[in-house]
């Protein structure tokens, strides 16, 4: 049947009637539909949510795990780097003690060192005036049945001044004015003061002595240090005899 012949068949009030009717059921089937449309993207936008949610969440955690493990690994190497330090220190001591009980073996236990005299810790100062110097060092002597020693200890410096060879020695001006007298019978620390010309730059110190035992002439003893291991305190002579 046609839209025409069912037209006529209703009539014109009925037909008008159908129309609103139909168009009222696709109206409410329209809004049924965006409803049910709407409802599943409410459901997908809060799955959504709460996946972004989660991943946020999980994101967090891991943020905080890495934070952590850098702090970790920061406390780590501060850690190492001060057992480090303290490993240093432990060693620097160790040498120390070492050269300490080298010296004292050779002062109480002589029979474990070979037979002589000795000078040992050859130590320069800067003082706080320009030029000022301070030497240290200590003469020992390493005889079993140990007699009383004496002499004394000529000291030259070898270096240079404006590009040439210098030196200076025992006796000259605003340097060490006499040789240095020692006396013991076991050991003696020995400490002066001295100047150096201005412009001097010294390389190496050399100590000379004449030891004797009591008036016998025991024997003749040069030895040298270098000025920079000296002036880096503690070093210990080159025999050059």
């Amino acid at each position: 049947m046609t839209t025409d012949k069912l037209k006529q068949l209703l009539g014109d009030y009925k037909w008008s009637l159908l129309v609103a009717a139909l168009l009222l059921v696709m109206i409410a089937f329209g809004y049924k539909l965006a409803r049910i449309v709407d409802e599943g993207d409410s459901v997908k936008v809060a799955a959504q949510d709460k996946t972004i949610a989660i991943l946020v969440s999980e994101n967090n955690q891991y943020v905080t795990q890495v934070n952590q493990l850098e702090v970790a690994l920061q406390l780590t190497e501060l850690e190492k780097k001060s057992i480090a330090e303290q490993l240093n220190n432990v060693q620097v001591e160790q040498a120390e003690l070492q050269q300490q009980l080298a010296f004292y073996q050779r002062i109480m236990a002589p029979e474990t060192t070979q037979d002589g005299f000795v000078i040992e810790g050859v130590e320069v100062v800067s003082l706080p005036e320009p030029n000022q110097f301070q030497m240290r060092f200590v003469v020992l002597q390493q005889r079993q049945n140990k007699a009383l020693v004496k002499g004394k200890l000529a000291v030259t410096l070898v270096g240079e001044r404006e590009g040439k060879e210098y030196t200076v020695t025992i006796g000259e001006p605003e340097f060490i004015q006499q040789e240095i007298e020692y006396r013991f019978k076991y050991f003696q620390a020995i400490n002066t003061s001295f100047t150096l010309p201005d412009g001097f730059q010294p390389t190496s110190i050399t100590l000379e002595t004449t030891v004797y035992q009591y008036n016998a002439k025991r024997g003749d003893l040069a030895k040298t240090v270098k000025w920079e291991d000296a002036l880096n305190s503690g070093s210990m002579l080159e025999d050059t005899q």
